[in-house]
């Protein structure tokens, strides 16, 4: 084809040919598209992961607590222990004891049949009359002798003792197949678990004994004991401690491993975080919601069963509240871990903060060398080392809170809030060469 000819058929041809033989040439050279099975089998497998950890939390807080509890004597008594102390836990046994009492003895016969004795020594009709009046009285004066050595005994420092050591007692009772022999003051029986009441019923006899009041020895030995879990719990109690015992220590661990697997398999491993701290939000949170809604229904067991609310209440809040501060603490952390991964996101609002705090920790730097404050070559090495500073920053913080338990949420602020400090003046302190002193000349003094 000449010059500033137009192109004949064979040359558009032979064009169309030479462009064909290239694109094929070009295809061969460009792998295809990888398949996306690898990368969703990774964010399904992370999901998994994630999802059934998130479902462990409760879990492996609840056995973890009964493990300590059922397994470790010297945690259930020092559990229980401060119950003995307690003004409700206290009148509520001083009820349930006088209640006991009041079932065998019949303090108006007592008084009835020792005044008719005296009456009929042959006194004047006059004196057997004023006698006669005097029976109830001396009934209600009786019970009430009675009532204020009950309440001596239960308020005295050697009940607390009594106490604790019935207690270690009851412990053991309760992680056997057999049920107590009734020396303990906390019990098992067939209905349930409740406190013996004949331990402070003898204390009692052997406290009016002592003041030299006769009729103490009127007072008959007494077997009852307050239940205080349905029958039905008997079963959930053997089986609780044995599952409490194989897994308590495990399932924790086992929880951890799942959200650490779940990060380490994500394709977006700032988004599993987020997932991770979700999970634990959800987890911690849930437990701590039921812990909250169980107070209310062991309150109506208490009403439903005659015994006092409040002392039920106290109770409860004295087995549960390690559960429910754990659970806490676990939400808290779970909503610091999302909202720091969601800040190392890909999303446009977490990569306009990093924006935004990257400006504002560059204008700080220029603005500080402007004013001669260099850091010269150690801050030219935290440039160079920023991640392993992090780092650094993150494992000392986690090593803070594991020294400082048990948790409080104000403790966790406070590490976080150090940990961002240290971190922002590691930032500040670093020598960018895109920072220089050209920069800083830029900066207006």
């Amino acid at each position: 084809m000449s010059d500033g000819a137009s192109p004949t058929i064979e040359d558009l041809t032979a064009r169309i040919g030479t462009l064909e033989a290239e694109n094929e040439v070009l295809r061969g050279a460009t792998p295809a598209p990888a398949p996306m099975t690898r990368g969703r089998w990774r964010a399904w497998a992370s999901a998994v992961c994630i999802i059934v950890a998130a479902i462990l939390v409760p879990l492996s807080i609840v056995s973890a607590w009964a493990r300590v509890q059922l397994v470790d004597e010297d945690s259930f008594v020092a559990t229980l222990a401060p119950l003995a102390s307690d003004p409700a836990v206290q009148s509520m046994v001083v009820d349930e004891t006088m209640d006991a009492i009041r079932a065998q003895t019949d303090f108006g016969q007592i008084t009835s049949d020792a005044i008719d004795g005296v009456a009929s020594l042959g006194l004047p009709p006059a004196a057997v009359s004023a006698l006669t009046l005097l029976k109830q009285p001396a009934a209600d004066g009786l019970e009430s002798l009675v009532d204020r050595a009950v309440t001596r005994v239960v308020a005295s420092d050697a009940f607390a003792g009594v106490w604790s050591t019935a207690t270690r007692a009851g412990h053991r009772a309760l992680t056997t197949a057999a049920t107590s022999d009734g020396g303990g003051l906390v019990v098992r029986t067939g209905d349930g678990v409740g406190i013996q009441l004949g331990a402070i019923v003898e204390r009692v006899r052997q406290n009016l004994t002592d003041q030299g009041v006769g009729v103490a020895g009127l007072i008959p030995r007494i077997d009852r004991v307050v239940i205080l879990g349905s029958g039905e719990n008997l079963v959930l109690v053997r089986t609780g401690y044995a599952v409490a015992a194989a897994v308590g220590y495990w399932l924790p661990l086992v929880s951890l491993a799942l959200f650490a697997a779940g990060v380490l398999v994500a394709r977006r491993r700032a988004t599993a975080l987020v997932g991770t701290g979700v999970g634990l939000l959800v987890g911690g949170g849930s437990l701590a919601i039921g812990i909250a809604v169980g107070a209310s229904v062991t309150a109506v067991f208490a009403a439903q069963s005659g015994l006092e609310p409040v002392a039920i209440g106290v109770i409860y809040a004295q087995l549960s509240d390690g559960m429910a501060h754990t659970a806490t603490i676990v939400a808290v952390i779970g909503v610091v871990l999302a909202a720091l991964a969601w800040s190392r996101g890909r999303s446009r609002s977490a990569t306009a903060l990093r924006d935004g705090v990257d400006a504002v920790n560059s204008g700080a730097r220029s603005w500080l060398a402007a004013r001669g404050v260099d850091t010269g070559g150690f801050g030219r090495a935290l440039f160079e080392r920023r991640v392993a500073v992090r780092a650094v920053i993150v494992v000392l913080a986690l090593i803070w809170l594991v020294a400082l338990r048990p948790l409080t949420v104000g403790e966790i602020v406070l590490v976080t809030g150090t940990a961002l400090i240290a971190w922002w003046v590691a930032e500040l302190s670093q020598s960018r060469p895109a920072e220089g002193p050209a920069a800083a000349e830029r900066v207006p003094r």
